[in-house]
């Protein structure tokens, strides 16, 4: 087991440098996968390739100003061996970490999963984690441990986009799902966003992401990542 310094970005975030701004450290315990938990992760990845976006759907994120980092789950998958990337189990200091990327360039790049959601292996748990590693390839995309807000975004709506995607294909699987991985994570912004006024939205992000720049070089920033940078702002003035 190797225990990770890592930078907390709840519920799903990366790696930062140690003192940056708004970040609070958390400390993971990754694990080996057993021949169960390989399983849970292989099938994730098997649902993830399947993923199509809805027309519409797409449409709509693009129009809030949200950029999803992948064409679809099958080219995030391409790139998963392309990166050899990892997909490991970690405990987290701060439970209510669903999943992280930690990236060097020694290393590589690492997704680690919840190990509270390493034995979970019903059909809704399956399709929830291959969403939270959907969220965490955007991230991995760009090959560096900067963040923003809009970066936040265009992951977050990966999550959504792979989520009503699951919602169509499988009529009502996540109907009695009341988990913290579902009720904070993926069934939390597919309401968020698609709310007419967006407000709880902005606010959920502000409060999760607000300390980080709004934009950046490979993510410029949208007018919806300006209102919540705004809103985040103005919070810490009062």
């Amino acid at each position: 087991m190797k225990i990770t310094p890592l930078i907390f970005k709840s519920p799903y975030f990366k790696t930062a440098p140690d003192g940056a701004s708004g970040a609070t450290p958390v400390y993971a315990t990754v694990e080996k996968p057993d021949r169960l938990q390989i399983s849970t992760i292989k099938k994730a990845l098997d649902e993830l390739e399947d993923v199509q976006y809805l027309p519409n759907d797409l449409l709509y994120m693009q129009s809030l100003g949200a950029n999803p980092p992948f064409k679809n789950g099958k080219e995030a998958l391409e790139w998963i061996k392309q990166s050899k990337a990892q997909i490991l189990y970690a405990d987290f200091s701060n439970p209510n970490v669903h999943a992280c990327l930690d990236y060097s360039e020694k290393d590589g790049i690492k997704i680690l999963i919840n190990s509270n959601y390493k034995d979970d292996c019903s059909h809704p748990d399956v399709l929830a984690i291959s969403e939270a590693i959907f969220h965490e390839c955007g991230h991995g995309k760009d090959y560096d441990n900067e963040n923003s807000i809009q970066e936040e975004l265009n992951c977050l709506s990966l999550n959504v986009l792979a989520h009503r995607f699951y919602e169509k294909k499988y009529n009502g699987v996540f109907k009695n799902s009341n988990s913290f991985l579902y009720s904070q994570g993926v069934s939390l912004y597919p309401k968020l966003f698609f709310d007419f006024y967006k407000t709880a939205l902005k606010k959920r992000v502000a409060d999760k992401y607000g300390y980080l720049q709004s934009g950046d070089d490979k993510h410029p920033a949208t007018n919806l990542a300006e209102d919540i940078k705004r809103i985040y702002e103005n919070a810490i003035s009062v």
